[in-house]
C-alpha cells in the first residue's frame, strides 16, 4: 500500500450527492447470521428488531397466513409455491446487490491469523494482500509474517499451494461466517510483460494460473494495488482476462485518479452498473492518501468508493485510527455523500497491537448495515 506522502490537487473537494437507491436495513432477507454472525451482542438489538420487522413483512407476502381475513388469502402467491419463489428471488437479489461493503485487508499470513474473529466480527469482504506474479506467470503468496514462508500457489496452470492453505482460505466463506466475498490483492509487477508475451489468452500460463487459483481458493475478485507502474493498456487487458475467468476486478488507489478513471471507463464500457467488471474502489485514506476525500473521488470516478482507514499500528502511528476515530471519519464522509461501505488496513496490526476485531467490525456494521 502507499508508502509516500502525496496529495492530489486535481481532485474535487466539494462532494456531490450521487444517485442512490433505497434498500432495507438488512442486507439479505432470511440470512440473519450473515448480517450479524455469532450471538446477539450489545448494540445490535435495534438492528435485530428492524430486521425482524422486515422479515415478518416479507414472510407475510411470500408465505401468507391461511386466515381468510389475510389480504393475500386465496392469491396465486399463496396457492403456488413456485410463484412465491419467483416473487422472493428478485427481492433477495436486489438486497444482495445493495449490500454495503465491510472490508478488511489481510496482511498477516492467513495460516496464522485469527480467522475465527475475522469471520464473525461483522466483515463481509476479506482481501488477502501479498499475492504476486513472477516473470513466468507463476503466482506467489507472500506471507509478510515473521516465521512464515512465501508460497508458490499456482504454476503451469495447476494449484500447487498445498491442501492446508487451500482449506484455510476456503474456510473463510464457510461455516459460521459473515464473509461473502474473498479477494486477493497484488501489484502490477510483471503484468505488462506477460500481457505482451505470451499474452492473456486462455492457453497462457497467466490465464491458467489465475483460473486454477480461483478454483482452489473460491476467489471472487482480484484487487489491483498498482502504485508505481500505471500502464493503462496492460491493466485493462489483464482486467478483461480476469473477467473471462469469472473474477471481478477492484482497485486500491491512493493517487493518480485520472489513470484509475481511464481503467474504470474502459473495463466497464458498455456494461450496466450491476454487471460492471471493475465494481469496487478501495480508496486509501492514510499515508500517501491521508488527504484523500472519498466524496470527491466518488464524483471524479463516477462510482461509489470504499474508504480504507489504517488501524492503530506501530509502523506509522501517525496514520493509525482507533475504532472511535474510524467511526467519526466514516460517518462524516457517509453523511456528505453515500459511500459503498468502509474498510481497514490491516489485520496484522489489529492482532499485533492487541486490538479488537469486534470493535472495528462493529463500526462498519453500524454505519454500513
Amino acid at each position: 500500500m502507499a508508502c509516500t506522502n502525496c496529495r492530489r490537487s486535481d481532485l474535487p473537494t466539494t462532494p456531490t450527492k450521487p444517485r442512490t437507491f433505497h434498500f432495507p436495513l438488512s442486507s439479505f432477507v432470511l440470512i440473519y447470521d450473515i448480517i450479524f454472525p455469532g450471538p446477539n451482542r450489545a448494540g445490535q438489538r435495534s438492528q435485530q428488531s428492524c430486521f425482524q420487522l422486515e422479515l415478518s413483512i416479507y414472510l407475510s407476502i411470500i408465505y401468507p397466513p391461511t386466515s381468510s381475513n389475510h389480504p393475500l388469502h386465496g392469491s396465486p402467491c399463496q396457492k403456488n409455491p413456485t410463484m412465491r419463489s419467483l416473487f422472493l428471488f428478485p427481492i433477495i437479489w436486489h438486497l444482495a446487490l445493495a449490500a454495503s461493503v465491510r472490508s478488511i485487508f489481510l496482511f498477516k499470513d492467513v495460516m496464522k491469523s485469527n480467522t475465527t474473529a475475522l469471520k464473525t466480527s461483522g466483515f463481509n469482504t476479506l482481501i488477502m494482500f501479498g499475492v504476486g506474479i513472477l516473470s513466468n506467470g507463476d503466482i506467489m503468496y507472500y506471507s509478510n509474517t515473521p516465521g512464515s514462508q512465501d508460497v508458490r500457489v499456482a504454476s503451469g496452470g495447476v494449484y500447487v499451494g498445498g491442501v492446508a492453505l487451500a482449506q484455510k482460505v476456503r474456510s473463510l466463506k464457510t461455516g459460521e461466517t459473515g464473509v461473502t466475498r474473498l479477494e486477493i490483492s497484488m501489484n502490477a509487477q510483471n503484468v505488462r510483460n506477460l500481457i505482451v508475451t505470451p499474452g492473456p489468452g486462455p492457453e497462457t500460463p497467466l490465464f491458467r494460473n489465475f483460473q486454477a487459483l480461483k478454483e482452489a481458493w473460491t476467489l471472487d475478485a482480484v484487487n489491483n494495488d498498482d502504485e508505481s507502474i500505471y500502464d493503462l493498456k496492460s491493466s485493462v487487458a489483464f482486467g478483461r482476462m480476469l473477467g473471462q475467468i469469472g473474477y471481478k476486478y477492484t482497485i486500491a488507489p491512493y493517487t493518480n485518479a485520472q489513470f484509475w478513471l481511464n481503467v474504470k471507463n474502459q473495463l466497464n464500457q458498455g456494461l450496466k452498473e450491476q454487471d460492471w467488471l471493475l465494481d469496487r474502489v478501495y480508496l486509501q485514506c492514510y499515508d500517501g492518501g491521508a488527504y484523500n476525500n472519498p466524496p470527491g473521488w466518488q464524483t471524479f470516478l463516477g462510482m461509489k468508493v470504499v474508504p480504507l482507514i489504517w488501524v492503530i499500528n506501530d509502523s506509522k502511528p501517525v496514520y493509525g485510527a482507533t475504532a472511535a476515530q474510524a467511526r467519526t471519519r466514516l460517518t462524516q464522509w457517509h453523511q456528505q455523500s453515500t459511500l459503498a461501505g468502509g474498510g481497514y488496513w490491516n489485520d496484522y496490526d489489529i492482532e499485533k497491537m492487541g486490538l479488537s476485531y469486534w470493535d472495528y467490525g462493529n463500526v462498519l456494521a453500524s454505519i454500513f448495515p
